[in-house]
């Protein structure tokens, strides 16, 4: 009995973790959204193409870039996508393709992101080189979506 009711219970958390993060909508990958900055030319210094995790259908480029400015900035590519609703889908910066929310010196949070499409997220200046992995992350169910070697 206990371990019928320890089941349910545990299929019931599974359940609610990966509905969490599940796309409430349909969103257009060609509807571009205002990500709040203005970088018309920029250069590539690191990237990869992101690898889909936790049954989601994550897509899409990571780039570390410098715009002309000598700014540093975290890119999602246009075609970038993932499952979106509660606004707590993140993009980080790892030293792994894991992310290890329990020592803080692994990774950098870059920002939310709730909308596909292309993104250029600012950074303080350049990324330490430990960073090598770019991660979107789902906040509420506490789940990957996807991830990247930076090369």
């Amino acid at each position: 009995m206990k371990t019928t009711i320890k089941n349910f219970l545990l299929a019931a958390v599974a359940v609610l973790a990966f509905s969490a993060c599940d796309e409430s909508e349909d969103v257009n990958p060609n509807q571009l959204p205002d990500t709040g900055a203005d970088v018309a030319n920029f250069d590539v210094l690191r990237g990869g193409e992101l690898t889909a995790q936790s049954s989601t259908n994550t897509r899409g480029m990571v780039q570390i870039v410098r715009d002309d400015a000598g700014d540093y900035f975290v890119r999602l590519t246009e075609d970038f996508t993932t499952k979106f609703s509660t606004g707590t889908v993140t993009v980080y910066l790892s030293n792994s393709s894991s992310l290890n929310l329990d020592q803080a010196s692994s990774f950098q949070l870059v920002s939310v992101v709730n909308e596909a499409g292309e993104h250029f997220f600012e950074l303080a200046g350049e990324p330490d080189s430990e960073f090598t992995h770019g991660i979107i992350w789902c906040g509420a169910a506490a789940i990957p979506f996807g991830f990247t070697l930076l090369e």
